[in-house]
């Protein structure tokens, strides 16, 4: 069943869950194409799977955008807007996290070392930075709605969080030891892997 927005102030959080999403999306879709091209120059396998987890990320921060301007627009949150949101993120999260733990364990079993560039750690840092603020504020504005999708994407940047800083210490160790980078890679798809596991029983 759809949930009436009550008030005038049930309507400002509404608002400010589409904000905080659409400010996700900027920073997700930003920083993970960065990422992405990175790696991808730089071969470094960390930085372009943490990129693509960015990227849906990003899609489900945007699939809640479409959910709450449709609750100001009608009203009333949709029960439907959450569960697709949710739906995006789970699904896409287990897949590039399987390409992640796949290809960091080829990778450390057959492949050669990656160049750590300094673009590459100063995004990662942002990222684990800007991530935290992102979980803070959506965790807050999910809990003064409610906003069970919300919540869970409150905890997706938390976890974008912790992969910056598991990115970032891969990339930054790989110039001593190059094999630091796909088994970063791999925690990485490992992490997200147990988090979309983890959204689809809750």
């Amino acid at each position: 069943m759809p949930q009436p927005i009550r008030s005038t102030r049930h309507r400002d959080h509404v608002r400010a869950g589409a904000s905080v999403s659409i400010a996700s999306v900027a920073w997700t879709a930003c920083s993970s194409a960065v990422s992405i091209v990175i790696g991808l120059t730089s071969d470094s396998l960390a930085l372009l799977t943490f990129g693509l987890v960015g990227v849906l990320d990003a899609v489900g921060s945007a699939s809640l955008v479409v959910h709450f301007r449709h609750a100001l627009r009608h009203d009333a949150l949709s029960e439907r807007h959450e569960r697709v949101a949710l739906r995006i993120v789970t699904s896409g999260l287990v897949v590039v996290g399987a390409y992640g733990v796949v290809e960091g364990i080829h990778r450390f079993a057959s492949g050669g070392p990656s160049d750590a560039s300094a673009a590459g750690i100063t995004v990662a840092a942002l990222s684990a930075v800007v991530l935290s603020g992102l979980f803070v504020r959506k965790r807050l504005v999910a809990r003064v709605i409610p906003s069970r999708a919300l919540h869970a994407d409150a905890w997706l940047s938390a976890t974008g969080a912790s992969l910056a800083v598991v990115t970032l210490v891969g990339t930054a160790a790989a110039a001593a030891w190059w094999r630091t980078d796909p088994i970063a890679a791999a925690l990485i798809g490992a992490a997200a892997i147990g988090v979309g596991v983890a959204h689809v029983r809750d």
